[in-house]
């Protein structure tokens, strides 16, 4: 044994749930980012989700088999900080575990880490989530826990639009753990026949806005313009299905790649979105994106792209006259396309080397 060296920090990245979105596959290629690089990275789970994400060889700790929702989330929270707590007390008993380090991946594994404050905090911000919330005191309250938090922390984000938002607020951040899309969603040459006129991604949450894809997919088949609904969600899969022209559930990612290669145009009508892959991967494709101006699209909708930006006071009327006009030119469809290759193309080398960078001062940091 050696006694004289120190122990490893157990770097501890909590999450909500597993459930399929994409910033939870972001947490978890944070533990596997962390792994690769000799870190004791594991993840603590609140909550169970019916359809959840895999995590290779990542040690997983769960606090609950809880399946949850907002009314139940209030009742259920006080006895999963005490889970926490003495979660941490037998972990802390293993003698061959060092200091732990907290990695807070949602607002709502914050007061996990007011109960811990001889911790290290990191924050991997991914979003404004004071958004996810209705206006009024609520939201109120709920910005200001967290950026009391985020200023307890050294914080991360993923993109310079996060960056910026919570610059205004007095933030700063250590590092930017850029997201990008694997290369292999990005095709050599564009294809000539492109059959479906619009796709859309159809996902649960207030801001997700389904009661305005719903509206759009019968504005769509009214004007006699083809849609393509995807989703991973059952519910939202049997309300949608009979409005599109064809839908996917729970699609693979070669369906996912077929479906865009496909497609003109990828329509997201989110009210805020951090970054939002979805556009970004059907980009790689050739696939045009037209956004509401959801926040984290500006990040990667540049140049002529830009002008596919929705007031978010648009209606619905007017985001389709929007596509009508796009979709009604073939030349802009053709130069439109090719350029959303290119932004793709682009963007992963920029994005992979600030991400490098990130992680090694992260890295760093907990070594420290």
């Amino acid at each position: 044994m050696n006694h004289g060296a120190p122990l490893r920090k157990t770097i501890l990245i909590l999450l909500p749930s597993l459930r399929i979105s994409g910033g939870i596959k972001e947490a978890i290629r944070l533990a596997e980012d962390l792994r690769e690089r000799g870190q004791s990275a594991e993840l603590v789970v609140l909550w169970k989700s019916k359809y959840e994400l895999p995590c290779g060889q990542i040690p997983i700790h769960h606090l609950s088999r809880f399946a949850t929702n907002r009314a139940l989330a209030a009742v259920q929270f006080p006895l999963l900080l005490i889970r926490f707590l003495l979660f941490l007390r037998r972990q802390s008993a293993s003698a061959d575990r060092g200091r732990a380090a907290l990695i807070l991946t949602h607002f709502s594994t914050f007061p996990f880490a007011w109960m811990v404050p001889r911790f290290d905090w990191y924050c991997f911000n991914q979003g404004v989530e004071w958004m996810f919330v209705s206006k009024g005191w609520r939201r109120w309250f709920l910005k200001r826990f967290i950026l009391a938090t985020c200023r307890r922390s050294s914080c991360l984000t993923t993109n310079e639009y996060l960056e910026w938002e919570f610059e205004q607020e007095g933030i700063r951040h250590m590092g930017r753990l850029s997201i990008w899309p694997d290369m292999d969603w990005l095709t050599d040459v564009a294809d000539s026949a492109r059959e479906i006129d619009v796709v859309m991604l159809l996902r649960s949450g207030q801001l997700k806005r389904l009661d305005l894809y719903l509206q759009m997919l019968g504005l769509l088949q009214r004007a006699g313009l083809s849609s393509f609904v995807i989703t991973p969600d059952v519910d939202i899969f049997e309300i949608a299905a009979p409005l599109s022209g064809t839908s996917l559930l729970r699609p693979s990612r070669d369906e996912f790649r077929a479906v865009y290669r496909r497609s003109k145009v990828f329509l997201l009508l989110s009210d805020t979105e951090g970054f939002s892959l979805p556009p970004l991967e059907a980009m790689g494709s050739g696939c045009i994106p037209v956004s509401r101006d959801c926040g984290g699209p500006r990040c990667y909708m540049t140049g002529p792209l830009r002008d596919n930006l929705i007031p978010l006071d648009a209606t619905c009327q007017s985001i389709l006259d929007h596509l009508q006009l796009l979709l009604s030119d073939r030349v802009k469809l053709s130069t439109l396309s090719e350029l959303a290759r290119l932004e793709f193309s682009r963007g992963a080398l920029s994005s992979a080397q600030r991400r490098d960078e990130c992680l090694a001062a992260l890295s760093a940091s907990l070594a420290s």
